[in-house]
């Protein structure tokens, strides 16, 4: 995987999460084509990992990538086998890691990728 499809990868993630920290459902939906429902479960998610208060980000783009506890860095970009790229990216909150995984796929399209959203689990 080459430097370029993993920073393209992180951008978009990193903008994924920037909607999630304002734990807008309707900018979910409206940003990222997620339905009501997953809107929804997705601030419901949230609210059980974090306070409403709490900054959501990523690791910066310098670190992200950088394996830390157990090997494993904050975003890790994979191949599936069922072709998109896959990604697990450690949310922190007001700069510091949290339990909660955001789990995203991203798939190329006309030259870019697209991020679809998995699951945000521990």
């Amino acid at each position: 995987m080459t430097d370029s499809l993993r920073q393209q990868a992180y951008a978009q993630a990193a903008a994924f999460v920037h909607t999630l920290d304002r734990r807008d459902p309707v900018a979910l939906q409206r940003d990222w084509s997620l339905s009501p429902a997953v809107a929804e479960e997705i601030v419901e998610m949230l609210d059980s990992y974090f306070s409403a208060n709490q900054a959501l980000s990523l690791a910066p783009l310098a670190q992200a990538f950088v394996p830390g506890k157990g090997g494993r860095p904050a975003v890790d970009v994979y191949a599936t086998d069922a072709g998109p790229l896959g990604m697990e990216c450690l949310l922190l909150a007001d700069g510091k890691p949290g339990e909660a995984t955001l789990h995203l796929e991203m798939s190329g399209h006309d030259g870019a990728l697209c991020l679809h959203y998995q699951y945000i689990g521990s």
